[in-house]
């Protein structure tokens, strides 16, 4: 079996939207002596990639894939800073992420035929994980992100524009306190990674594991890939059928163009036929475990994910940062 590996230029954007939810100069009232004096707070809520060397609060550059071509099997990971930078009010503050285009590539008029199964959906095979941690020393806390291991893009509950916080809200969203010189850090890891996608295509099971064995591929390509080529793999088992029925062949003769199959001697009693037929289904069953396999269902799933996605103009995955001002009590 063999991939068609198509290096995706371009292929994915990690574009932030960097959303100010508060004004540029944050405003809060105070009661001062009977009468109401409206004071003008410092607000300096801000973000950086980790390539950048200062803090920006209008956007700012993140390349999660490094503008590198993305293929099958590809890894890597980003981080990208918040801060409040000192702002004179507490800061709640959110992380929203958005990759509709790297959802779903199947469609009605392009249907994708897995190890010989067909009509069969396909997703783009990124799979992604969140990390957050605050700087040495920090007096807020670290915020909780949503998911701890490993996740799919289809699995996660959308709004209505099609984001969805890669933080815990459970407890309301996280926050800088009053004044705070902390810094959140959060990073993205992302894998081409297909062994979380092939169960859905009812075609083969695989413990999902993202990790990289000892091998020439990460653990869980490398695991169908012996079991196609190693020793005693299917493609060997293919081979010697095929070989049994030359073999079988060389001694026995063929049928006659009258459809019989004469025995080689008088004490042949052997049904020619029958033996024959045998060796062929044994042949037909090693080829259909070879176009069924594990292999083949990763590399077709492989070849036509990095098709329609290289039939895309643009692929983006968005980022949505935004701080909001809490006004004190």
């Amino acid at each position: 079996m063999k991939l068609s590996r198509i290096i995706l230029r371009l292929l994915v954007l990690a574009v932030v939207s960097f959303v100010i939810l508060s004004s540029t100069l944050a405003r809060y009232s105070e009661e001062y002596s009977g009468s109401d004096t409206v004071l003008i707070a410092k607000w300096n809520f801000s973000a950086k990639g980790e390539d950048d060397e200062q803090y920006y609060n209008k956007g700012f550059t993140f390349d999660l894939f490094n503008a590198s071509a993305v293929e099958p099997m590809d890894w890597g990971e980003k981080s990208f800073s918040l801060r409040s930078g000192s702002s004179d009010v507490d800061v709640e503050y959110n992380v929203e992420m958005n990759a509709n285009e790297l959802i779903k590539l199947t469609t009605d008029d392009n249907q994708a035929v897995i190890a010989t199964y067909s009509g069969k959906d396909v997703y783009a095979p990124l799979i992604f994980k969140v990390m957050a941690t605050m700087n040495a020393g920090a007096q807020d806390s670290s915020p909780l992100v949503f998911q701890t291991d490993w996740f799919r893009l289809q699995d996660q509950e959308l709004d209505e524009q099609g984001y969805f916080s890669i933080f815990d809200l459970a407890d309301g969203k996280p926050r800088f306190s009053y004044s705070s010189a902390d810094e959140a850090t959060v990073t993205i890891q992302w894998q081409w990674n297909t062994s979380y996608f092939i169960n859905d295509t009812g075609v083969a099971a695989v413990t999902s594991n993202p990790t990289t064995g000892s091998g020439i591929y990460p653990e869980y390509y490398q695991l169908a890939y012996d079991q196609y080529y190693g020793s005693g793999g299917l493609q060997e088992q293919h081979e010697a059928a095929v070989n049994a029925i030359d073999a079988y062949l060389n001694v026995h003769g063929s049928p006659q163009p009258d459809g019989t199959w004469p025995p080689e001697s008088e004490e042949c009693t052997e049904d020619h036929f029958a033996a024959y037929n045998a060796l062929v289904a044994a042949a037909n069953a090693a080829t259909d475990a070879c176009n069924t396999s594990l292999l083949a269902a990763y590399d077709d799933y492989d070849t036509f994910a990095a098709h329609a996605l290289n039939a895309k103009p643009i692929v983006q995955v968005i980022f949505r940062i935004s701080g909001d001002q809490v006004a004190p009590n």
